[in-house]
């Protein structure tokens, strides 16, 4: 009973921490966005997102490193991209009367989303298939093929530089940004 109730008070208090720095990272990765003239789109899709892909980092490192079990880090990492595409857009449109969004996040981010999908199928396909010691049952992850989905991401980093070369800036505010960094 005892354990039941520090694991609970260390969810509570894990939970409160990640709030509060949550607000300190959207407040500073805004304020830095703007300083150095980055749209919108750009905000969201790079800086937004590797900054809140930091804890499914964190636990597939933490489970390879001390569990040995990848496969825990890779389930957490999926869910979760599942669960923010299908639930947060589903429960924002029921929590206000009008959701709406822009044609570069429906031709552009939705449809890389969907190249995404099918490169981390191929290179876990490849990796149950073509590597030696892989099985229909378990896929292996060679540095090779994990080079396939940073390439990919790299794309997507480098499309959006392009969007952001017409883009012109509005003018920042007050920024310090070593101090937001």
């Amino acid at each position: 009973m005892r354990s039941l109730l520090v694991s609970l008070l260390l969810v509570v208090a894990g939970t409160a921490v990640i709030w509060k720095g949550s607000g300190f990272f959207e407040r500073s990765a805004e304020r830095l966005s703007k300083y150095y003239g980055l749209p919108v789109a750009v905000h969201g899709a790079i800086v937004v997102a590797v900054g809140s892909s930091f804890p499914e980092v964190s636990s597939i490192v933490i489970s390879t490193v001390v569990h040995g079990e990848f496969s825990l880090g890779v389930g957490a990492v999926v869910g979760s991209a599942i669960f923010n595409l299908l639930v947060i857009p589903a429960l924002s449109a029921f929590s206000s009367e009008e959701l709406s969004t822009t044609r570069d996040i429906v031709h552009k981010d939705a449809q890389f989303y969907v190249i995404s999908i099918l490169v981390l199928f191929l290179v876990f396909a490849l990796g149950a298939t073509y590597v030696p010691g892989g099985t229909n049952r378990e896929a292996i992850l060679t540095p090779t093929l994990a080079v396939v989905p940073l390439a990919t991401y790299g794309l997507y980093v480098f499309l959006h530089q392009q969007d952001a070369t017409e883009h012109v800036p509005e003018p920042a505010p007050n920024v310090r940004p070593r101090r937001e960094w």
